[in-house]
């Protein structure tokens, strides 16, 4: 009986733990990104002062984000990846189509790059996946913009560099 026993055990465990080991990840290494949400935010006078996006992600070898202490090349400053969250503000040109923000002296509008902490999960599994929530004036530059559109796309610590998102027109009130 004392056999049946372990056997009966022994069985539990090895199907428990294997229960336990997370699905195979079907999503690569290189970050994946979604847009599933814009929403306006107004101040006290009802005019638009926040643009809020909710960016959906995912990564399979879950090295997204920065510390603050990531300064050395290549996420010093002036590098094109101490930002790791890239946000170009696109605005409506004259003949009708969105060309990018350039602020007085024609340099783009780079200000509103985000830099997202570390979202590594602890132990084995490394594959991660959820949503991240920006906040991004609505008035850039001062400009006061009828309506505008935004890309996005998310560098992880490898240096890859996601698909970019875009939003559709958001309508602004100044």
């Amino acid at each position: 009986m004392t056999i049946y026993t372990a056997k009966v055990v022994s069985l539990l465990i090895i199907f428990h733990v294997y229960s336990c080991k997370p699905d195979d990840v079907s999503f690569g290494n290189v970050p994946e990104i979604s847009l599933n949400e814009v929403s306006l935010l107004q101040d006290t006078l009802g005019n638009d002062s926040l643009i809020v996006l909710v960016i959906g992600f995912q990564d399979g070898d879950g090295d997204i984000g920065l510390t603050g202490s990531d300064t050395a090349a290549p996420f010093n400053f002036g590098s094109p990846y101490f930002h790791n969250l890239p946000v170009t503000y696109l605005v409506a040109g004259a003949s009708g189509t969105f060309v990018e923000l350039k602020d007085q002296s024609g340099s783009p509008y780079g200000n509103q790059h985000e830099r997202i902490p570390i979202l590594t999960p602890s132990g084995k599994y490394k594959a991660i996946q959820g949503n991240i929530s920006i906040k991004l004036s609505a008035n850039p530059l001062l400009s006061k913009p009828d309506s505008l559109k935004l890309k996005i796309s998310l560098i992880d610590r490898a240096l890859n560099v996601s698909n970019t998102i875009q939003t559709e027109t958001i309508l602004l009130k100044h």
